[in-house]
């Protein structure tokens, strides 16, 4: 089986977050392994390519510090990095001679960069719904943290809160988690892959407040928001009422995931699959 050469930041710790693991696992699925690279194991010595799959990646800074040694770069449903705002953009030299973009995160991400408006859209974890089913349980609402956020108080009306993040035994961390969200009556959340993964198994969602980061003003949510179709801006909840309000403000904008949407992002996938 053949070895991908993999970037994806390493979480601090014996866990993994839930989007970088979502993103190995998806490409697993595809029927291959990896070489997993991350910022505390540096890219040192030169290599053919990298490859990015999740995350704010398209900007010089990360280039600069841990993709310089490789002479491809790969790019599959990353984006701008933008805490709340792009920044550090990246050259139209290593644009145009060293990236191959076969996906990007959204059209803000797109539109930064002056890419075409036909060119393809998307995130890993779209393909959650694709590779993982489940079958059908007993409906409950969810709350799952950004692994990042200290625990978010008791929000009443919740049956299972969790953080986003893997915890050994690894897979079956993994699989809970989005069983957890795949039967879920409405998932809020601070993690912007724990909402693509409940957009991608139809799951209403909506957003709850971060440890430091308001999400309202977090650029890359509205970047993946608007790829879902959602135009209005982000109501931060403290209740599943008020997450059910924001949800239902915006669900008939809802862009529905299909096969076909999901086996588009697999062709754009940069390698023999």
């Amino acid at each position: 089986m053949k070895k991908i050469n993999l970037f994806l930041f390493k979480t601090p710790g014996s866990y993994e977050n839930m989007g970088e693991y979502l993103c190995k696992k998806v490409i697993n699925e595809m029927g291959f392994e990896l070489n997993n690279y991350s910022n505390e194991r540096q890219i040192d010595s030169p290599i053919d390519y990298i490859l990015t799959g999740i995350g704010g990646f398209l900007n010089n800074d990360i280039h600069s510090t841990y993709l310089t040694k490789a002479n491809k770069w790969y790019v599959w449903g990353s984006g701008v990095h933008c805490i709340p705002l792009p920044d550090s953009k990246l050259s139209e030299d290593i644009i145009k001679n060293k990236c191959v973009i076969s996906l990007v995160r959204g059209p803000m991400t797109r539109d930064y960069y002056g890419m075409d408006k036909d060119f393809p859209l998307g995130d890993p974890g779209y393909l959650a719904s694709y590779f993982f089913k489940f079958p059908e349980d007993t409906k409950k609402n969810v709350l799952i943290n950004h692994h990042h956020d200290n625990v978010i108080k008791p929000i009443d009306g919740i049956d299972i809160h969790l953080q986003s993040k893997m915890i050994p035994p690894f897979d079956s961390s993994f699989l809970y988690m989005l069983n957890s969200i795949c039967n879920a009556n409405i998932v809020l959340t601070s993690s912007m892959h724990v909402a693509i993964v409940a957009y991608s198994y139809g799951v209403p969602f909506a957003m709850v407040a971060k440890r430091e980061t308001d999400i309202t003003t977090e650029w890359k949510w509205y970047d993946t928001l608007l790829n879902m179709g959602i135009t209005k801006k982000i109501t931060l909840c403290n209740s599943i009422e008020e997450g059910w309000a924001w949800w239902n403000s915006v669900k008939d904008e809802v862009k529905p995931i299909t096969e076909e949407y999901q086996e588009s992002i697999i062709k754009t996938f940069p390698f023999d699959i």
